[in-house]
């Protein structure tokens, strides 16, 4: 994939919005300094470039008042201390964003919403039910038997995952529902255990050219206390685990299941799939990260993107803008264009 790299700015006027996301349960990008970096490779490449730490409503008041040509979501949402979606509010505002929609986003914060869809479209995934404390009142009434995998329903980035989240009696179940209500305030999603190997697949999707690009990587966590491997959000940002180039027959299947779940969830620009393959060797969906992190030396995306030297961290963040200001442009005429001609449908991407 190229890059534009001129030596003259792109006459654009971009802000680059977060928040403190310390206690938030999905981080998006990541922290604000990994924000802050992003915004230091835009400045270098576009005319107009600010960074703005949202902490109100009034914080985005502002940003529509600049009228941006496009506005970089580091976060889903901000809490004022009612919650407001930022896709939804800038789209209300007619300002172009990066990534998905609030409606697509739904399928990031809530897997099992996520994985009912793509089992209707035909995509396989870890058989799951979703449960609160007391839902289920003995073993015998599992709907799946152990062990199993528990994890938030709607939590991101391995928040919630750790050494307790392979489950092996009922005790352990039990507790561990407990806990992830207690610390996130809502459900658990319960998932059988796929023997196979993990992998994450980084996508990017160009719509003018209705490509796009997979990058997949194969992940060997290490061994926990009780034997089990899991990827919780210490072993992701302390990088324990082992990141791996995928060969090429496994790399086109997983690659093509991302793809195919980037088309069903309607997701734009880019995106993280997690896969992982079941005792035949057949690829699962597991769920989809669509504000992946970008934080540069531990997130998954960026490593991904550049493995052997593919794409390294500035081209990775100036494609995610080329993208979403092209799709913007491309929008912007398909509406314009709705007053005098037919439209003409874009052939799948996939």
């Amino acid at each position: 994939m190229k890059t534009n790299h001129a030596i003259t700015k792109i006459n654009k006027r971009i802000e680059i919005v977060s928040t403190d996301n310390r206690a938030m349960k999905e981080t998006g990008f990541g922290s604000l300094k990994t924000c802050r970096t992003i915004t230091d490779i835009l400045q270098q490449h576009y005319t107009d470039v600010s960074f703005r730490e949202a902490r109100n409503k009034d914080d985005l008041e502002d940003i529509i008042k600049r009228k941006p040509d496009l506005v970089v979501l580091c976060v889903k949402y901000i809490c004022t201390p009612q919650k407001i979606n930022l896709a939804d509010f800038f789209t209300k505002h007619n300002i172009a964003h990066t990534g998905s929609g609030d409606a697509t986003l739904e399928y990031d914060s809530n897997k099992g919403k996520a994985k009912t869809i793509l089992l209707e479209n035909g995509i396989a995934t870890a058989k799951f039910f979703l449960t609160q404390p007391d839902g289920i009142k003995t073993e015998m009434q599992l709907p799946l038997p152990l062990p199993l995998f528990v994890k938030p329903l709607n939590a991101a980035n391995g928040n919630g995952v750790d050494e307790n989240s392979i489950v092996h009696d009922w005790l352990s179940y039990t507790q561990k529902v407990e806990e992830l209500f207690n610390q996130y305030g809502g459900s658990s999603i319960v998932e059988e255990i796929l023997p196979g190997r993990e992998f994450t697949v980084a996508v990017l999707e160009d719509l003018s050219t209705n490509t796009r690009h997979a990058y997949p990587v194969e992940i060997i966590a290490q061994k926990n206390s009780k034997g089990d491997r899991v990827l919780g959000a210490f072993e992701k940002s302390s990088n324990q685990e082992r990141v791996l180039v995928v060969e090429n027959s496994v790399s086109d299947a997983v690659s093509e299941l991302a793809k195919k779940v980037f088309s069903i969830l309607n997701v734009k620009d880019f995106g993280r799939i997690d896969v992982k393959m079941d005792a035949k060797g057949i690829p699962h969906f597991i769920e989809a990260n669509l504000v992946p992190g970008l934080t540069p030396e531990s997130s998954y995306f960026p490593r991904s993107c550049n493995m052997d030297g593919a794409m390294p961290y500035e081209a990775l963040i100036l494609n995610i803008i080329d993208f979403a200001l092209k799709r913007s442009r491309q929008h912007t005429c398909i509406e314009q264009s709705r007053i005098t001609s037919p439209l003409t449908d874009l052939k799948p991407a996939i």
